[in-house]
């Protein structure tokens, strides 16, 4: 079933400053058989909107034309709302929203609403990136275009297809996030409301019954594409500097509400598991705030009892919000400067409080913090903050990049310096990502985590540190390696666009295929008589015995298993089973 880590106070202690974690492997018998790479997790948050701008930013530019789908476990997205008070969703119907029908107040829900301004998202949703949103065959996953008429559109139906590559990918639906977290509170006030929380968000994301908007959606229409939840609660009972404006906290009781809304979530997801036949996994953002982590309990061991892993925010420590130039993601904190916050110090107060740094997933920033009018220097006045720029922008520009180590030679931030503009920018680059990954490593922590790979379309920051991860010891997350079908032959993703001829190989479904004639359109699986074999299974020799496949083109001589025994071919055949005393098999 899920991870269940012992509450393991001695797991790791500070020495000289530098945190030194005891070796953690959650047993075989209690975990989850997750996704890892060499047994680390690599964690991309997707935002949904990502795949509307500029850069198109799609699920098949990110995973098909790139080679994110070899260097992901797990795909966060983002974000899922919780509706408000009930006169927030009566006036939004009256106004003309879509997908309130039969809402509740402070449940799941997925709308077309848009906040009127900061704050006021009780009844925000972006149902048109979620599933209403017509792909064409150019921007689909499979090259299959959506009609007018089916159920499911949008990036839920390019999640479904991504499955369909990369079966072994965890999808978990993020809730909440800086701008939809406003509910939060209200909504776990009592037991009562806890239970139709967390049943609402199992049926809306994991039953997929979604609301039906122009046609689409309906009972059951997105079921089977999420594999749990990420609670991106920002941030329970914590102080107003650290709100969103607008969202309902409650100091006191918010602490032990959100604990009870996770123990609630995770007994419903356990439930759920038999009738399913699934696992479910469930994961946090966790903060990098002392103020924030002691005010939500986030380093409460009995929370990370439930918890399957937690994606802790390892940027964002400095920004252009200040007048001063700095680090958002340094890992080595200096009493000088930010109070002495880094890496280091945040993992440090997880794991003294007895985290297992396993369940840590470190955050890395896939865009950058920048300065005007800055000097090319760290901790250095500006005369204003720029702002945000994503890694796709920043590594276009001709930027100077400096890479700092602390005296006895240990990595700690990258800066960049815009001579042309004067301006300063604080990133994570594919260097970066690398010395993170490696530190990760040597702390004991479970993997790395990337807010968002909407920023870093070519996987250049994933790429640099799975790379680290597969050149690592085995790391300590119980789990399963996926099945990469294209990494252990010449074959590519499917496409339903592109133009096949006779010996050409692709993947899809867990299996590799085989062109036997000119092909295009005809999808793979589909027909024993069309122009796709089954070569094999991913992750199974070619050459070995195969079980018999059905579409496959047997001939005199071949061998295959079939309902455990051994069949040898004595002539053509394709399509007939094994088995008859009169048939083509002995």
């Amino acid at each position: 079933m899920k991870y269940r880590y012992p509450a393991l106070a001695a797991a790791g202690l500070i020495a000289g400053g530098l945190l030194v974690a005891a070796p953690a492997t959650a047993s075989e018998e209690s975990a989850t058989p997750t996704t890892t790479i060499n047994g680390y997790r690599s964690v991309g948050y997707y935002g949904q909107w990502r795949a509307n701008g500029e850069a198109g930013a799609t699920i098949k530019r990110l995973f098909v034309d790139t080679p994110a789908g070899e260097n992901l476990t797990h795909l966060n997205y983002a974000f899922g709302n919780i509706a408000g008070s009930q006169e927030a969703i009566d006036a939004a119907a009256a106004a003309g929203t879509k997908g309130l029908d039969g809402v509740q107040p402070y449940t799941c829900f997925i709308s077309d609403g848009v906040a009127p301004a900061p704050g006021q998202t009780e009844t925000a949703g972006d149902a048109d990136s979620d599933f209403l949103h017509r792909y064409t065959a150019a921007e689909s996953v499979l090259g299959v275009a959506d009609s007018a008429t089916q159920p499911l559109a949008g990036n839920f139906n390019q999640l479904r297809q991504l499955k369909r590559l990369y079966p072994d990918l965890k999808v978990l639906a993020s809730l909440g996030g800086w701008s939809w977290s406003k509910s939060f509170s209200a909504a776990t006030a009592t037991p009562e409301l806890r239970e139709r929380l967390a049943e609402s968000c199992i049926d809306l994301y994991i039953r997929g019954n979604l609301p039906q908007i122009d046609g689409r959606g309906g009972a059951g229409s997105a079921a089977g594409i999420f594999d749990g939840f990420d609670l991106d609660w920002e941030w329970p009972g914590a102080p107003d500097w650290s709100q969103e404006v607008g969202n309902t906290v409650d100091p006191v009781n918010d602490r032990a509400n959100f604990l009870a809304f996770v123990q609630e979530l995770r007994d419903q997801l356990d439930a759920l598991e038999p009738e399913t036949g699934d696992d479910y996994e469930l994961s946090a953002f966790v903060p990098a705030s002392p103020t924030v982590i002691s005010a939500g309990g986030w380093s409460d061991p009995a929370l990370w009892e439930l918890l399957d892993f937690g994606n802790l925010q390892g940027y964002d420590l400095w920004g252009s919000w200040s007048a001063e130039t700095g680090h958002q993601g340094n890992i080595h904190g200096t009493p000088e400067h930010n109070w002495g916050l880094g890496v280091d110090s945040i993992v440090a107060s997880y794991v003294s409080a007895g985290v297992d740094p396993s369940q840590l997933n470190l955050g890395l920033a896939a865009y950058g913090q920048g300065w005007s009018n800055a000097q090319p220097e760290p901790w250095t006045p500006a005369t204003a903050g720029h702002g945000q720029l994503s890694w796709d922008e920043l590594s276009s520009r001709d930027l100077e990049y400096h890479h700092e180590y602390t005296a006895d030679g240990a990595f700690d931030a990258t800066w960049a310096y815009d001579a042309a503009r004067k301006e300063f920018w604080s990133l994570d680059d594919p260097t970066a990502a690398a010395e993170k990954a490696r530190w990760a490593v040597a702390n004991g922590l479970g993997g790395v985590d990337y807010w968002d790979i909407g920023q870093d379309v070519d996987g250049d920051l994933s790429i640099a540190a799975a790379d680290v991860l597969r050149a690592a010891a085995p790391g300590p997350v119980a789990g399963k390696a996926p099945l990469l079908c294209g990494a252990e032959s010449d074959a590519a993703p499917w496409n339903a666009t592109a133009t096949y001829r006779n010996g050409d190989l692709v993947f899809i479904d867990g299996k590799v295929f085989q062109a036997q004639w000119y092909a295009k359109g005809s999808e793979p699986g589909s027909s024993t008589t069309g122009p796709w074999a089954t070569l094999t299974a991913c992750g199974v020799d070619a050459d070995a015995v195969q079980q018999w496949y059905s579409d496959t083109i047997y001939t005199k001589g071949d061998k295959v298993e079939y309902k455990g025994k051994t069949y040898t071919a004595k002539w053509w055949t394709r399509g007939e089973a094994p088995g008859s005393a009169w048939g083509p098999w002995s």
